[in-house]
């Protein structure tokens, strides 16, 4: 994801046979895709992108279900599979307070309760389980679950996230 970019989401595979491609929300409302129109597709490794104009959405079994112009055929999505789906970030929707992207957790520093580092999240990994924190730590790279008695409070500002770690996860 590009700086100026923020994602909506990533193609999972195509749907049907008229080229809607099924579209995993990064967000807790795939509805957001109703709300933007031109979008840019990005490669898995970032090195091809494709504008895209979004023609329908439609909301089915969590995901939303995007027809992209110029995208007729199932084989054509299947070409997409885990792009992401990306606006300018000039267009992310206003956060409400406690609210924060994925994203913005990158750099930031884990706190346990008393006041030692464990370390800094180098990047985000969405699993079929949930979020996971990728940690460089004292003792080498180990993940933390992203879930709310673990990461207790976020400090945007600080760049910090109070954490209370289950024992043995450093070890991991």
């Amino acid at each position: 994801m590009s700086g100026d970019r923020i994602a909506l989401g990533i193609i999972r595979k195509a749907h049907g046979v008229r080229g809607e491609a099924s579209v995993e929300a990064w967000s807790d409302s795939p509805e957001r895709f109703t709300e933007v129109s031109t979008v840019t597709l990005v490669s898995q490794d970032e090195s091809s992108t494709r504008d895209s104009v979004i023609e329908s959405v439609r909301i089915h079994a969590g995901r939303a279900l995007v027809k992209f112009a110029g995208i007729e055929s199932p084989e054509e999505v299947q070409l997409l599979q885990n792009w992401t789906v990306e606006v300018p970030s000039s267009e992310a929707r206003k956060l409400d307070v406690d609210e924060y992207f994925l994203h913005d957790l990158v750099g930031m520093t884990l706190i346990s309760s008393d006041g030692v580092s464990r370390g800094k999240v180098i990047e985000i990994e969405e699993t079929g389980g949930g979020v996971l924190l990728v940690v460089n730590g004292p003792r080498g790279r180990f993940d933390v679950p992203f879930a709310a008695d673990i990461c207790t409070k976020i400090d945007l500002e600080a760049k910090t996230i109070a954490v209370n770690l289950p024992v043995g996860i450093e070890d991991l």
